[in-house]
């Protein structure tokens, strides 16, 4: 059950004062999900729904769907729309920008009510094809609430599509617009609209009109210190479908005296494959979540990680604006990485293992920790959150489990976390425990 916290009952109310076309601009981690959802749900009749958003977060809008509105959504993948019936089956659609401008035609025909954008900064660009595919979905949509917590990230030009789409009525024309607010110069290349000029008319108007902005601190008191999130991921499922269904002829492929190995414990020996494949086939969409991470918010992230493999990816693709402390680097190379981390501004990742990084050492210049992949022991996630989670940090914390969708990974999620409860438990005197034994109740899942 979602706990509905003061300030997000405040965001609804607001909602309902801009007669549904909002721009929810929340901080990172205080729940805009939540606030256009418990608005949605004093709407019933206000259907078809559309979602549009990143792809790595179709399935975390499908899941606060289901908790929050009980209600199942149609994901929508691909960019070739089926020929015969009609799409709109369930009453909730979820459609990322990459194919919406395939979609368009097939979802104007739904007459949807309410439209969801998720990450509005990614129409900054008048020009973009998935500019050109919402402003064409969003005509005629009565109720249209837009979704970031960074929807302006350089200069006020930016905002000029979402605030078009959002209220045409007061923002109308593009020009009036960018002489007012983006302080328009004449070049030898052109009109130059990259500045900036009366910026607090054009925040009070924003308030007035549209705008929902809070800030961690602002309601700091209200916030639980920890949160977890759990970020459902889709993966190529071949592969791992087939280490399901025949794990020892693949494993066999790669290895034969590997598979002869398994065969004498093959369940054991299975999960630990299918754990370790899960984690590499999702990094497609690891990757494209922290890339929206950083995009959104200016918080700095820790990640967690087990294999080698994993943490070489994610180092190759953030070099230059992260550090790595896994098995490979010496003390003096780690108290470098973590003052690094801690102290400069440019640094705004920390890439760990989640055994040897997980404890000792303080990240609590991050507010936001993600685990990329999961140890088989519970009480060591809960180590690797208080690296962040401890004296220092004046901020309510988030945790992000990033799950391979229906595979191992999810059942060992929700194991971990119930386990960490335990743990929890335990330490506050609770003497009414279950096991810690992850490997036992995993299987039983799993079969």
């Amino acid at each position: 059950m979602i706990k509905k916290l003061k300030y997000q009952q405040e965001a609804v109310r607001k909602i309902e004062g801009f007669h549904g076309r909002a721009l929810l601009a929340d901080e990172m981690g205080l729940g805009k999900t939540v606030e256009a959802l418990l608005w949605i749900k004093k709407h019933p009749k206000a259907k078809p729904i559309i979602v549009v958003c990143p792809a790595s977060l179709k399935w975390m809008w499908e899941s606060f769907v289901h908790k929050i509105l009980k209600i199942r959504c149609e994901v929508l993948h691909g960019t070739v729309p089926p020929k015969a019936g009609l799409i709109g089956k369930h009453p909730f659609l979820i459609i990322n920008y990459e194919v919406l401008q395939y979609w368009v035609p097939h979802l104007k025909r739904l007459k949807p009510k309410i439209l969801l954008i998720e990450e509005c900064n990614n129409i900054k660009n008048y020009r973009a094809k998935r500019t050109i595919a919402i402003r064409n979905l969003a005509k005629k949509i009565p109720y249209v609430i837009a979704i970031s917590g960074t929807p302006l990230t350089n200069r006020p030009a930016e905002l000029w599509n979402i605030l078009h789409i959002l209220r045409p009525d007061k923002f109308r024309d593009k020009l009036p617009f960018v002489i007012r607010y983006c302080n328009r110069k004449w070049t030898p290349w052109g009109w130059d609209i990259s500045g900036a000029s009366h910026l607090k008319e054009l925040h009070k108007k924003l308030n007035r009109t549209m705008m929902i902005r809070r800030l961690k601190k602002d309601v700091l008191k209200e916030l639980p210190s920890k949160t977890r999130h759990t970020i459902p991921l889709e993966i190529e499922r071949k592969e791992y479908d087939e280490v399901v269904n025949n794990f020892i002829r693949w494993l066999a492929k790669k290895s034969i005296p590997k598979a002869k190995r398994a065969a004498k414990a093959k369940q054991l020996v299975k999960m630990g494959y299918l754990k370790r494949l899960a984690a590499e086939l999702k990094m497609e969409a690891v990757l494209s979540w922290i890339d929206d991470f950083l995009e959104e918010s200016n918080d700095k992230l820790v990640l967690f990680c087990i294999h080698k493999k994993i943490i070489k990816i994610l180092h190759n693709k953030y070099k230059k604006s992260s550090v790595v402390v896994d098995g490979t680097v010496t003390r003096i190379d780690r108290k470098r990485a973590v003052r690094s981390f801690q102290k400069d501004k440019q640094i705004r990742i920390f890439i760990g293992n989640i055994k040897v990084a997980g404890v000792g050492i303080t990240l609590t210049a991050a507010g936001s920790l993600a685990f990329v992949e999961m140890d088989w022991v519970p009480g060591n996630h809960t180590q690797a959150e208080d690296r962040i989670h401890r004296i220092g940090q004046r901020n309510a914390v988030n945790i992000y489990y990033l799950i391979a969708k229906d595979t191992i990974e999810e059942p060992l999620c929700k194991i971990i976390q119930r386990k960490q409860r335990t743990i929890s438990s335990v330490l506050d005197g609770n003497e009414n425990i279950n096991s810690l034994n992850i490997f036992e109740e995993l299987l039983k899942k799993l079969k």
